[in-house]
């Protein structure tokens, strides 16, 4: 006999929240226990393929999951006060490989970290990831912050700490543009950058009125002076209504999937990739 709805529902809640404690005790000595590891996801020009810097992104090894995504972890990092520690490490070892990074004029080789409002709410936020950079050998130029969710809210609070590290070279971009961020956070924010969300990119070879949406986030940073990168771009028809809709940098499976150390390094010393 099939159990009631509300005991299934009750069921799969017990089983997630334990599911969740066990995430939380493992990621209690994970950054020690050599668990986290980074790949790296090049971002291109769009148009000629140019490779001009990448993103970070975090995995965990778990030593009995495998590999598990940010997506898994992240929120209850957040809630057991781990992620700013998360956080710290990832910074560190992206600034560090990023300073060994081959560059020219025309790939400057900037690296993009995602950072949780939360770092920079600590005290002395900026002073803390200027010293990191310093300490890695990498210039203020060369590192993307990047923020997601509801970061309007934040303000004031991390206004000034955005402003101490836009003030030192840093450039500050708006994550997952459309969906996670909003136009109302370009306009409260200081942004160097915005990363257009992959649903409005899947839609850009679909109707006219799908495609509308992002042209109009588009031509909405154009007019504040902000660049635009494309996420999730997965196929050559996407990539080149991009840059006819005037979007000039992207990234996706299309040109690279993330790659380790290694092999992002070999990837800038070919220079450009094309899909």
């Amino acid at each position: 006999m099939a159990a009631p709805a509300a005991l299934r529902y009750g069921l799969d809640m017990a089983k997630q929240s334990r599911g969740a404690d066990e995430l939380r005790s493992d990621l209690v000595g994970a950054i020690e226990r050599g668990e986290f590891r980074l790949e790296f996801q090049p971002v291109v020009r769009l148009g000629g393929g140019t490779v001009v810097g990448a993103e970070a992104l975090v995995r965990w090894r778990h030593p009995r999951r495998g590999t598990v995504a940010p997506g898994e972890f992240v929120a209850v990092a957040e809630e057991a006060g781990l992620l700013d520690g998360i956080g710290t490490f990832v910074l560190d070892q992206a600034a560090r490989a990023a300073a060994t990074w081959p560059r020219s004029t025309e790939r400057p080789g900037a690296v993009s970290v995602n950072v949780a409002p939360s770092q920079l709410r600590a005290p002395g936020a900026a002073a803390q990831m200027l010293a990191q950079l310093a300490g890695a050998g990498l210039e203020p130029r060369l590192l993307m912050v990047e923020l997601t969710g509801a970061v309007a809210a934040e303000m004031p609070a991390i206004g000034t700490v955005l402003a101490e590290l836009r003030a030192a070279g840093v450039r500050i971009v708006l994550d997952d543009f459309g969906v996670a961020t909003s136009i109302a956070d370009l306009k409260a924010l200081p942004v160097d950058q915005v990363k257009l969300a992959r649903e409005f990119v899947a839609a850009i070879s679909g109707p006219a009125q799908e495609q509308a949406f992002a042209l109009s986030l588009i031509n909405l940073a154009d007019v504040r002076g902000v660049d635009v990168v494309a996420k999730g771009v997965e196929s050559r028809e996407q990539a080149w209504r991009l840059a006819e809709l005037g979007c000039r940098y992207g990234q996706g499976f299309f040109f690279s999937k993330p790659l380790g150390a290694t092999g992002l390094i070999a990837v800038l010393r070919q220079g450009t990739l094309r899909g």
